[in-house]
């Protein structure tokens, strides 16, 4: 038996009989049979060699993420290059590059949408992709393809000339609006591609006011690529932060197309708190505490960056705005951190908008003070010259100047909150007499007034580079005014209200403005911008339903009075005419696609009291198209 070639582990050192009694196996050298066979005379059969074979190394963690990393990256390398796959025809004409990227990213090698786009469209609100053919369809070679703006920058969704001029107009126009995010006089479009990149991007989508559609389409993209970095590959930056935070203060073209406001503010709060920026280091990190704790003479914690400060306050900011104005999420708590950081702003002076953010963040936490108030034993009257002392010490002590535009306006919001305390508690106990909160009520007119009196100084022209604070804030008076309109308290005259007022003549004329930003231009180029036009049908509609009712309201007087000299009969024909009236004189919400989330970011309260008398709440639920009045059958 020959095994000099097998491995030595693998010699068979017994034959099969002493193998299977599990005895001792001695054979001599030159003998066939062993010893012990010899003595027993049995037969003694060698066996077959058998190889074992090795146990597989398994691989280590290491090898294993190293593998997963490169199997990442030929994806990614594979997406970009099937997004740039396009080449110019014959004809000079180009597919357009931001849905060859989105096939590539929602399908898989097998045609097949993956786990990872259901979770992003999730994210997005991807409602039009969603709708498309599961399979990805390629541009037949005869038919040629839509011509599309030529797009050379994957990172920007932009050419870098684009990106320059967009990143210049953000600085002329946009950016003395946000002082919660300073650019450096030395940022440029290739500094801020490696250093800031979601914020160069953040910029050029909300400055790219001049073309909706594209606009619309390049928010979709970054939308989805912070997803991916924050959901899938767990990045946390401050680019990341100060690109949320321009995309929520300009968010207002999009509002009714990708409600993602409240997810991207959430998801930025969650990122501060996991970045350590909300409060001070040292209470953060227990491997820190612990060190220092056992080496007091360590190095001590690094004093947070300012912009850090900024981006916080901004959080905290712009969801005390969305809360004050539309009672929709919580604000961020401010804590006592916060105002620390106030103070390290409004001594270290790096840029003169700080002064004008600290003003903005102190007058905002007094607004989240007052309707966050729940009046419950104290009288509304003690709570109302609080609010109203703590609002003129801040006016008294502003370092800014008296024009400013936002300061004013914000001024003026707290006093509507001050005074609308009072309208709604009479809106909740209608029992209440009028004469106690008359003094409040009228108050609030005259602020209400003064507000749109503020407001509509903005030109038109101007409408698509402020920030939606100004518009969060006219809603909110826009509600105000439109309680007080439709109370329904014994006392109480509308005709008064009007006479300082007019509910219809503010609509008419924001309605006005809204279109007139059909006609703007921007750096000399037109703009092919409908958002605001489709505010203008929206509050043209709500003027016609409070026509309507107004107009119910006072048929249905006169036709009580005329109903006492009346027979039985005529009586009750006459009951039924203001159901006829209503019929004849209902208003048709606007027809676009937009119209079934018009009720989304507005104060539950005025609905109940505004159009008691029509079915508003089956018209959103049903995507506007089915708007009845109550009691009345469908067509």
């Amino acid at each position: 038996m020959d095994l000099a070639g097998n491995n030595a582990k693998s010699i068979v050192r017994s034959c099969i009989t002493c193998a299977k009694a599990k005895a001792k196996c001695v054979k001599q050298p030159g003998a066939h049979i062993c010893e012990r066979c010899a003595r027993l005379k049995k037969e003694c059969h060698s066996k077959e060699p058998v190889l074992r074979r090795k146990k597989p190394v398994k691989p280590t963690r290491t090898a294993q993420l190293e593998k997963l990393e490169n199997r990442i990256e030929d994806l990614v390398n594979a997406l970009s290059t099937s997004a740039q796959g396009y080449r110019p025809s014959e004809d000079g004409q180009l597919s357009p590059a931001v849905s060859v990227s989105q096939a590539a990213r929602h399908h898989g090698e097998n045609g097949m949408p993956n786990r990872t786009t259901e979770v992003l469209h999730s994210l997005c609100g991807d409602e039009e992709s969603q709708s498309r053919s599961p399979q990805l369809q390629a541009p037949s070679a005869t038919e040629p393809s839509p011509k599309t703006p030529k797009v050379e920058d994957t990172a920007t969704g932009v050419t870098t000339e684009e990106a320059e001029t967009l990143l210049d107009r953000y600085r002329r126009l946009m950016a003395t609006c946000n002082p919660f995010v300073v650019l450096s006089d030395s940022a440029t479009v290739e500094s801020m591609t490696e250093q800031r990149p979601i914020l160069l991007r953040a910029i050029c989508t909300v400055a790219l006011i001049h073309d909706l559609s594209r606009q619309q389409a390049m928010l979709k993209e970054l939308l989805r690529d912070i997803g991916v970095k924050t959901l899938m590959e767990n990045e946390k930056s401050i680019d990341i932060l100060q690109g949320i935070v321009v995309m929520v203060l300009w968010f207002y073209p999009h509002i009714f197309w990708c409600q993602q406001t409240t997810n991207l503010l959430y998801l930025a709060m969650a990122m501060a708190t996991d970045l350590g920026i909300d409060r001070l280091g040292g209470y953060l990190d227990f491997r820190q505490t612990s060190v220092k704790a056992m080496h007091p003479k360590s190095q001590p914690t690094a004093a947070p960056a300012m912009e850090e400060r900024r981006v916080l306050l901004a959080l905290f900011f712009t969801t005390s705005m969305l809360s004050a104005s539309f009672k929709k999420m919580s604000a961020m708590n401010f804590t006592p951190y916060m105002e620390d950081c106030l103070t390290a702003l409004e001594q270290a002076r790096e840029h003169d908008s700080d002064l004008f953010l600290v003003q903005m963040v102190r007058i905002q936490r007094a607004i989240e003070t007052i309707h966050t108030t729940e009046v419950t034993s104290a009288p509304i009257k003690a709570h109302t010259i609080a609010f109203k002392y703590d609002i003129e010490r801040l006016r008294n002590t502003d370092p800014c100047r008296d024009d400013n535009l936002f300061l004013c306006m914000e001024y003026l919001t707290a006093e509507i909150l001050i005074w609308e305390l009072s309208l709604n508690t009479l809106m909740e106990d209608k029992s209440l007499q009028l004469a106690n909160h008359i003094e409040d009520l009228y108050r609030l007119v005259a602020v209400i007034k003064a507000f749109f009196d503020m407001y509509f100084t903005i030109p038109p022209s101007a409408y698509l580079l402020l920030p939606f604070s100004i518009y969060g804030q006219f809603a909110h008076a826009f509600i105000c005014l439109t309680k007080l309109a439709s109370l329904e308290v014994e006392g109480w005259d509308v005709k008064v209200l009007n006479e300082v007022v007019n509910f219809s003549a503010c609509v008419d004329e924001a309605a006005r403005r809204f279109d007139e930003t059909l006609r703007m231009e921007v750096d000399g180029r037109p703009v092919q911008n409908d958002a605001f036009s489709r505010w203008s049908a929206r509050v043209r509609w709500m003027k016609s339903v409070y026509e309507a009712k107004s107009a119910a309201q006072d048929s249905e007087g006169c036709t009580t009075s005329g109903s006492q000299q009346e027979d039985r009969r005529e009586d009750t024909h006459a009951e039924q005419q203001p159901t006829q009236v209503q019929q004849h004189q209902q208003p048709i919400p606007p027809d676009d696609i937009l119209s079934a989330d018009i009720f989304t970011y507005w104060d539950d309260a005025l609905w109940q009291n505004f159009a008691s008398e029509f079915d508003v709440g089956g018209f959103a639920a049903n995507g506007g198209m089915d708007f009845q009045p109550t009691g009345m059958p469908a067509a």
